[in-house]
């Protein structure tokens, strides 16, 4: 949440900053960047919106609860960033190539560019500092936390922030070498260069972004590691022979789904079984705490059908 809010007053304010200069200088790369930063922060707003609706709890219409706004949330972002802030900068730099005209009063644009890139180096420090708190909480360095990490709200201002640096660095890079007139048309060609580049790394990021967001939509399992956690955890308890099938699903970022369908011993009576299946799910609850609904199939060793079935973590 923080780290959203923190993006939020920083983009709202780069992008006031940005508006402005792209009006003084009539720089297609600066436009570029304004409407970037424009998309950037009505995406804060999706995500605020994901994060305040997940936690309505489950209903009769949504039994299994509303985690997946946060996964709605930011696929929407994904497209925004596409549909506004990538398609019309690639849109404004193929117009400025094709009517070249030199941008002016350059000053302003840089002191903004580089007022603006310390604002958003805030935000993405910030931004930082939360997933490495999380990472360490979760025993994994930074990278791979960021890798096998289910929250796509942080993912999304980290790649956004990180686009958004890069972004600046092209428009700047656009506003020098049109400032020393380097290239045909003057320096309208690099300006417009640079508003095209700038759509292409949104386009990228947008791509990322809502592939990650599609998976999780789609039902993406738990990480490998915590699967294993749970499978272990089952078969740990002596009751049980073996796990026949293994199913997970992520229904937010910390509330993980599982289906299991598990082997016990031929002797145990059915009170035995009812308890066993007690201590189970308390041990799954130990070995992964993301689990929230557990659904255990249970059958005696000799009642289990003698066709292989292979567990989701044996591969």
């Amino acid at each position: 949440m923080l780290a959203v809010l923190g993006a939020l007053f920083a983009n709202a304010l780069i992008s006031i900053l940005k508006l402005g200069a792209a009006m003084i200088t009539g720089s297609s790369g600066m436009m570029a960047e304004a409407l970037h930063s424009i998309a950037d922060t009505t995406n804060q707003v999706f995500l605020l919106l994901g994060l305040r609706f997940f936690k309505r709890p489950a209903s009769k219409k949504h039994p299994f609860g509303y985690g997946k706004e946060r996964f709605f949330w930011s696929f929407i972002a994904a497209i925004f960033i596409f549909g506004v802030g990538s398609t019309y900068a690639i849109y404004e730099g193929v117009v400025k190539l094709r009517h070249p005209h030199a941008p002016e009063n350059l000053k302003w644009a840089y002191w903004v560019l580089a007022i603006s890139f310390l604002l958003e180096a805030g935000s993405i420090a910030l931004a930082i500092y939360q997933e490495t708190k999380e990472a360490r909480h979760e025993g994994l360095t930074f990278f791979a936390y960021l890798r096998e990490s289910k929250d796509p709200t942080a993912k999304t201002v980290i790649f956004e922030d990180s686009a958004a640096l890069l972004g600046i660095v092209i428009a700047a890079t656009g506003l020098l070498l049109t400032e020393h007139h380097a290239g045909p048309a003057g320096g309208a060609y690099w300006d417009g260069l640079a508003s095209i580049l700038i759509g292409v790394v949104l386009a990228v990021v947008a791509f990322i972004l809502a592939r990650t967001s599609r998976g999780l939509l789609l039902g993406e399992s738990a990480t490998p590691k915590s699967v294993r956690a749970i499978a272990q955890a089952i078969e740990s308890h002596p009751n049980v022979v073996k796990v026949v099938e293994l199913l997970t699903m992520h229904l937010a970022p910390k509330q993980i789904l599982i289906n299991a369908h598990i082997n016990l011993r031929d002797d145990l009576m059915t009170e035995e079984i009812v308890k066993t299946v007690e201590e189970v799910e308390e041990l799954i609850k130990r070995a992964e705490p993301k689990v929230e609904m557990i659904f255990l199939e249970t059958a005696r060793q000799s009642e289990s059908p003698d066709a292989e079935c292979v567990s989701e973590y044996e591969a």
